[in-house]
């Protein structure tokens, strides 16, 4: 074989792997210059509350089944309280979850970006409606505590005696409540982007 055969066929593998190089920069350069799909982000967005009301009466009811077997003494009411947070938390994460998958899959690029923006949005929102119903007098965030906390979790979380552990657990899930959906979102964000990418 001769030099000039020998490079003929070096050269083959890495046409396609400059060509691949190329077809990703170029993908990433229409990204960039596509911008935010702002579409994407309230439909996940609203797609993440229709989840959160699905699944918090699912994880409302499982919770009061398991405080129902468990009995709510002063020992039950705390672990009940502790069981019903971690509730608020799962029910968050998997309905950011499903959020940022629909952003991310509509949006078909940039899925972190789209799925961190969802649970932003939320957080937006919640701030404009508590501003609103201070300055007018009437509180809308009490209408919507059904969706973040049902009630077995709310009456568990009541049912906390004791000011010290309630203090302990309030401060820890506020900071988990503030996470949880980001991490959620920006998941389902790249998962769905991902599979944006990949569909015929």
């Amino acid at each position: 074989m001769t030099d000039r055969q020998r490079g003929n066929t070096d050269s083959g593998p890495r046409r396609v792997g400059d060509a691949r190089r190329e077809h990703e920069e170029d993908r990433r350069r229409r990204e960039s210059q596509l911008g935010t799909s702002w579409v994407s982000v309230i439909l996940g967005w609203l797609s993440a509350l229709g989840a959160s009301l699905i699944l918090s009466g699912i994880v409302g009811a499982i919770v009061g089944g398991i405080l129902g077997a468990v009995g709510l003494n002063q020992q039950g009411a705390t672990s009940g309280g502790l069981l019903g947070l971690v509730g608020v938390l799962v029910t968050l994460f998997l309905a950011f979850l499903i959020g940022g998958y629909v952003a991310g899959r509509l949006a078909s690029r940039s899925g972190v970006k789209h799925g961190l923006l969802v649970p932003l949005l939320a957080l937006l929102v919640t701030l404009l409606l508590a501003i609103v119903g201070a300055v007018v007098g009437a509180s809308f965030i009490d209408q919507l505590t059904g969706v973040t906390l049902p009630g077995p979790m709310q009456n568990a979380a009541q049912g906390i005696k004791q000011p010290q552990n309630l203090a302990t657990i309030l401060s820890l899930s506020g900071i988990l409540a503030l996470l949880v959906p980001f991490v959620g979102g920006a998941i389902g964000g790249a998962w769905g982007a991902k599979t944006g990418r990949t569909r015929p």
